[in-house]
């Protein structure tokens, strides 16, 4: 038998003459108008083939399964497995997921046919009975071990034969890959946690032709952050977990640090624990005792070498290990070689004792670029963690300003180390209210990472299946079997998922990819919606889902569905609040903004066992933020939001529509106060014009830039009226914003009476009494100097939202 990789509904299998056999069955398998329009034009035939074996025949058993005993076991209650990282925890965990398995192969095989296929414990009897299909070591006395080996023992087999069936693996990890591997075959799929996701096919009748299979997974761990064990396991997520978290300055003790202050980092001119040095060979060998104790004393051989979250470190002895990389999005060195100096270190002290040690070290932030100098030790993985890269294009696309360099980073990570682990972000980093299944970027940069050396696919992910379903699937099968077709799994999954509604429900997501992909903007978060998102963006994804509501047929297609209308709903309130703060009705922002936060708070409880909106616990057991999973709306626009509502509420707004278009000028090299930029005669007419509620930095082709950037525009104010103050208010800004009107400086007063020569903020609001300097009803020039000194975001800079003039009330 060989397999044939491409088939629009489920994979088929090819005899040596090239002919395809199918899974028999004698009633239409349901998977929607798709598959109903490939039977009628006898694409997807069910036929009885010579050589198939029959498992269920008219709803009736024709086969047994046959298990190890010691597998069927109970949960032995002497090993915990909440951390199944631990050699006897391992052990135990694999096993107990082996036995989901082999209960999941019954209750599958019931689901599709009506019939009940016992387990029984121990190999088949020796008279003749039914089929026998067995599972583990059984399988492997009666047809032999896998004949493909893998990393970490996940080489797999699967051999249908008249004389029975057998699924085995190098260990009971891999045997559970082989159950799934069948399950597959017959067209079992699981798209998103609990039954709302799980599709089987209704066959009365399952047969499956002769085959011997040997496989094993594309890379040797697979995973997700957020799903339950049931949808990670039936996916064949797992294998050896690298260990890659940011950990590095936790492993010296403060006794440690407070014996050897000269091992403490100095950052900004002051010590800093519990920030280390990473270049003094003491501080290595600390840290190498330290993991040899750790390994003595619980077995767990994957280790991190990763430094703590953060883009500040020594600034003392460690920049002389520097090798004068810079990183371009950042605008400072890389700091790569000087920590290849304290790893390298580390994994030779180490894997003296223990070999087989791996360390995992994230390649993030200013060290995610590969190192110029130093060597990657054999035992290290660098795990890429694309943090400042492109957020919602696939790699290839060379608009995208740091797509290069990105390239060329996985690239020479991938030649420097044995192999690469994966870090990617199943989400469009720091905003998730829109719809985001990051169809095309994931079938793109996934395949590319996998063809550099990734071994390790772990990206960070959010519970997020209602907006990024897509993704959280598709990134996982690719990692299992690389050479697979991303658009056939795409194509499956709507077909599988949305069944009647598939066409509509396609051209739905597809649609929305579009919008993330064929959009010019780079910026992160939600900085470039109000051109992604446009109104007439939203009216027609709003049409296209309105259909696949039409379509959906039965109770589950129409949750389904229902899940992506919801979602969409929310996002559309999020759009309108986008849009009145730009165009001025901002008297409900406030009171808007807290229902969508109800809202959302009460779609994440709805859907908390879909792992969905944002509904999570981050770290051991806490919630992420006090706001329960609208952190990053709350950050980036609440505050700005709750502002201009008080403003609507109790001031005049003295500007018909808030100022939105302003001339602008980056000033490199610090001038243009000098050049007179801020002055009311100076001539701005040379320089470009731009929309700040709806271009970013990034926009205008600053997505890397860090520094000044001066605005004008000249506004014609009306009096306020006698004794009232006058108020210049921004919405929000990247950094730093100092402002003129009509050239005079116009200080900053915080909530506190505090003064300032400007205000420095990121993603809220600011006021700047301007009565002393302000002409009533007259023109009058406004310059506002805006910069950016630190990486809050990608692609942003200066003024992010309108500015207005604003008066008391009399």
């Amino acid at each position: 038998m060989m397999y044939d990789p491409v088939s629009p509904f489920g994979r088929s299998f090819l005899n040596r003459s090239g002919s395809k056999l199918r899974v028999r069955s004698r009633s239409r398998v349901r998977l929607g108008m798709a598959a109903s329009a490939l039977l009628m034009n006898g694409l997807f035939l069910f036929a009885t083939c010579a050589g198939d074996v029959m498992v269920v025949e008219d709803g009736r058993a024709r086969a047994v399964i046959c298990a190890p005993a010691r597998v069927l076991a109970a949960d032995d209650a002497a090993i915990s497995v909440e951390e199944p990282r631990r050699p006897p925890a391992e052990a135990e965990f694999r096993r107990q997921q082996l036995r989901k398995a082999i209960e999941d192969l019954a209750r599958c095989l019931k689901k599709m046919s009506g019939a009940q296929v016992e387990i029984v414990p121990g190999p088949p009897l020796p008279e003749a009975g039914p089929l026998p299909l067995c599972v583990g070591e059984l399988a492997e006395q009666v047809f032999g071990p896998p004949a493909k080996s893998a990393p970490y023992r996940q080489g797999f087999r699967v051999v249908v034969s008249p004389r029975g069936i057998g699924l085995m693996g190098e260990s009971d990890l891999a045997a559970s890959y082989a159950v799934y591997e069948l399950l597959d075959r017959l067209g079992c799929r699981w798209f998103m946690p609990t039954e709302m996701g799980e599709c089987i096919p209704e066959l009365k009748s399952v047969t499956l032709p002769e085959m011997d299979f040997s496989s094993a997974p594309g890379t040797i761990y697979r995973g997700i952050w957020y799903a339950d064990d049931d949808y990670k396991r039936r996916n064949r997520l797992g294998g050896l977990v690298l260990a890659a978290s940011h950990a590095l300055d936790s492993y010296l003790s403060p006794q440690q640090l407070e014996k050897h202050l000269e091992w403490i980092a100095v950052v900004q001119g002051k010590p800093a624990p519990p920030a280390i040095k990473w270049t003094r060979p003491e501080i290595a060998d600390a840290l190498a005792e330290h993991l040899i104790d750790s390994i003595g004393r619980t077995g767990v051989r994957s280790l991190s070498l990763s430094p703590e979250d953060t883009v500040s470190f020594d600034e003392s002895e460690d920049p002389r290990f520097d090798a004068g990389d810079i990183d371009p999005i950042l605008g400072t060195a890389s700091v790569t070689d000087r920590l290849m100096v304290l790893c390298n270190r580390v994994a030779d002290r180490v894997t003296a004792k223990y070999p087989d040690t791996l360390f995992g070290m994230i390649a993030y932030v200013n060290y995610t670029r590969a190192p110029v100098r130093e060597k990657v030790h054999p035992s290290l993985v660098p795990v890429i963690a694309p943090i400042t890269y492109s957020r919602a294009h696939p790699i290839t696309d060379d608009g995208e300003p740091n797509n290069r360099a990105f390239r060329a980073l996985i690239e020479g990570w991938g030649k420097a180390a044995r192999m690469i682990g994966c870090y990617f972000y199943g989400y469009n980093l720091a905003e998730m209210a829109a719809p985001n299944p990051m169809i095309t970027k994931w079938s793109v940069d996934v395949p590319y990472i996998l063809r550099h050396g990734c071994q390790f696919f772990q990206p960070e992910t959010s519970t997020n299946f209602e907006s990024s379903m897509h993704a959280l699937y598709l990134g996982p099968r690719l990692a299992w079997e690389p050479q697979r077709n991303p658009q056939e799994i795409i194509d499956d999954l709507h077909a599988r998922f949305y069944g009647h509604a598939a066409k509509e429900m396609g051209a739905y997501w597809h649609f929305i990819d579009d919008a993330w992909v064929k959009t010019p903007e780079y910026s992160g978060a939600g900085h470039g919606y109000i051109r992604r998102f446009t109104p007439e963006v939203m009216k027609k994804a709003r049409e296209l889902l309105n259909a696949g509501m039409q379509a959906a047929r039965g109770t589950l297609e129409k949750a389904r569905v229902t899940l992506a209308h919801e979602a969409f709903s929310q996002f559309e309130l999020y759009m309108k609040m986008r849009y009145d703060l730009n165009e001025g009705r901002w008297g409900k922002l406030d009171s808007e903004a807290e229902r969508w936060i109800g809202k959302h708070h009460a779609l994440a409880e709805r859907y908390r066992p879909q792992c969905a909106f944002t509904a999570r616990t981050y770290g051991a057991g806490g919630i992420w933020g006090s706001d329960n999973g609208v952190d990053f709306f709350v950050q980036y626009y609440k505050g700005t939001y709750d502002d201009a509502a008080r403003i609507a509420r109790f001031y005049n707004v003295l500007n018909p529509q808030p100022l939105r278009r302003w001339r602008y000028q980056a000033d490199a090299d610090r001038k243009g106060e000098a050049l007179g930029w801020s002055k009311p005669d100076f001539d701005d007419r040379p320089w470009k014009e731009t929309d700040v509620a709806a271009e970013t930095w990034s926009t205008l082709g600053y997505h890397n830039t860090f520094g000044r950037m001066w605005y004008r525009a000249s506004v014609p104010i009306p009096s306020a009226g006698p004794g009232r103050k006058t108020f210049l208010w921004i919405g929000a800004t990247d950094g730093s914003a100092r402002v003129f009107l009509n050239g005079v400086h116009v200080p900053f007063t915080g909530a506190r009476g505090q003064k300032a020569d400007e205000f420095a903020g990121f993603c809220q609001p600011a006021s700047f009494d301007i009565t002393a300097a302000v002409k009533a009803d007259a023109a009058n020039q406004i310059t506002i100097l805006c910069e950016r000194v630190a990486c809050n975001e990608i692609g942003v800079g200066g003024l992010l939202a309108p500015v207005a003039v604003y008066a008391e009330k009399p």
